[in-house]
């Protein structure tokens, strides 16, 4: 796998979760950072024996003989230590391990191993690039790397590079991000190698000038912005590492950070927006970038739900997966304006009178049958006033219809009555919807899209699923893809753009 960072190291191996006085001397190993996010750490196989010794040492619990002297251990007989009391003065360790040190340019280093049963790796990944005579291998994750550079003033203005996985990137541009000065920039970094490779480094973002406070940093924008790549790829977006820079007369790296977990690299989404036309929909998309849209009950919330579905291989699990973002989303929308039949004061008179009634009804049941179900009764009765469900407008069909009004999103040529509520239940209830769910499933994800689209006020080209109509000998269904504009008119003829499967 082709190399994205190596360096050579000095430092020590030691306990990361308690104080270790006898760390492990690392001279001259060896760690490389490779694009498909894998981060190795190479030793020579005397460091390596090192930390096999100490691991075994410290992995198990220690006792001595309570309250014998040594003059008195030399005189007993093995058997006679059986019947002796013992205390414990060593735990068995369980925590992690880290390499703390500094490479020959001077920057700092800290990681932890990743592989805790430190399972050597011979030739993995590079073996064309170093000799793997007498060294091992074990993975790293958590990789910090200080470049050190003390000199720089403080207060300057922030950069920070997103080193990004899974997203085609054919040029480079730049958004405006909400209201603000701040401003992202996207850029491809495939290499030959990588190229329509899924799991590599693919592309790089930067985002400069965000004013951070309590709700707004880099660390949620940059969310927000790998959120919507997912939502117009397909892909599980992922970042593999983060380098933050100051400017101070012209950029200097300060900091770097490699996670060094495993990336999703399959993608079964819909391509919701292609290459193209990436850079329309992000300079578009990312003037919504606001903590009001967003927030941990928002579109980030929901798109959360919705990327779930790319790794996730059951269509019943995906189909109860966008049931769940429409209904955030409905929530959010909900919750945005007062939906009570009554005040709150006539609501909570009427409420203490009814839940009277039902208590006092209790005095006149003896049979013990009747009366244990009356108690659930009696509790479903106030959960519900509780909630305030009896003077809320309408059921949930109702609520969402009005959420697809107010944003213009077209349903009726997908389900008229929104007939998925229905598949919905009889999936939690049941198990089976008594449809073909993977249909069913298609049509829901073109529903969903459509209202994050209109959310986000999306106007360009994007694609939905369709189903072919084609007389298959085998009954078999045939689906493609579809290029419309939104917004758009559900009868229009766009089977001129159908693209197959």
């Amino acid at each position: 796998m082709e190399l994205k960072k190596q360096f050579t190291f000095s430092g020590i191996f030691k306990k990361f979760h308690e104080e270790d006085n006898q760390p492990i001397q690392i001279n001259d190993a060896n760690i490389y950072c490779h694009v498909n996010g894998n981060i190795l750490f190479e030793m020579n196989s005397q460091v390596n024996q090192d930390i096999s010794h100490k691991r075994f040492y410290e992995s198990s619990p220690i006792y001595q003989l309570k309250d014998v002297t040594t003059e008195q251990l030399d005189i007993l007989q093995f058997w006679e230590l059986d019947g002796l009391e013992r205390e414990m003065v060593q735990q068995p360790y369980e925590g992690d391990y880290e390499i703390e040190g500094k490479t020959v340019e001077g920057w700092k280093i800290k990681a932890i191993i990743a592989d805790v049963n430190f399972q050597v790796t011979l030739g993995f990944d590079n073996s064309e690039n170093i000799d793997q005579e007498g060294k091992s291998q074990v993975r790293l994750r958590d990789l910090y790397i200080d470049y050190n550079l003390d000199y720089l003033e403080d207060g300057g203005t922030q950069e920070i590079v997103y080193g990004l996985a899974n997203i085609e990137v054919r040029h480079k541009f730049s958004a405006k991000i909400g209201n603000f000065e701040a401003e992202m920039c996207i850029e491809s970094v495939s290499t030959r190698e990588s190229t329509n490779k899924s799991g590599i480094l693919s592309a790089e973002m930067t985002l400069i000038n965000i004013r951070e406070n309590e709700q707004n940093s880099y660390e949620t924008y940059s969310a927000w912005l790998i959120s919507l790549l997912s939502l117009a790829s397909g892909n599980c977006v992922d970042k593999i590492y983060i380098i933050k820079a100051v400017r101070h007369e012209h950029f200097q790296i300060k900091s770097e950070y490699w996670s060094g977990r495993k990336l999703h690299s399959e993608a079964r989404g819909i391509t919701v927006i292609q290459s193209p036309h990436l850079y329309l929909f992000i300079q578009q998309c990312a003037q919504k970038l606001a903590w009001e849209t967003f927030s941990d009950k928002g579109v980030g919330l929901a798109l959360r739900w919705y990327i779930d579905t790319f790794v996730s291989p059951m269509a019943e699990v995906n189909f109860l997966l966008l049931c769940t973002v429409l209904e955030s989303l409905n929530k959010k929308h909900s919750s945005n304006a007062s939906k009570r039949l009554l005040p709150k004061n006539i609501y909570k008179k009427i409420r203490e009178k009814f839940l009277k009634v039902v208590s006092d009804f209790r005095e006149g049941i003896d049979n013990q049958y009747d009366l244990d179900k009356y108690n659930v009764f009696a509790l479903k009765v106030e959960k519900s006033f509780a909630s305030g469900s009896y003077n809320q407008i309408g059921d949930l069909r109702t609520s969402l219809k009005e959420m697809f009004k107010t944003y213009s999103v077209p349903y009726e040529d997908l389900f008229p009555e929104l007939e998925f509520i229905k598949i919905r239940d009889k999936i939690v209830h049941e198990g089976f919807g008594g449809v073909d769910v993977a249909l069913e499933l298609r049509k829901l994800s073109n529903l969903v899209v459509r209202v994050f689209l209109a959310i986000l006020g999306y106007q360009g080209n994007y694609m939905e699923s369709i189903k072919i109509e084609i007389d298959d000998p085998l009954g078999r269904s045939k689906h493609g893809l579809i290029c419309r504009s939104f917004p758009f008119i559900s009868s229009e003829d766009n089977t001129d753009q159908t693209h197959h499967d």
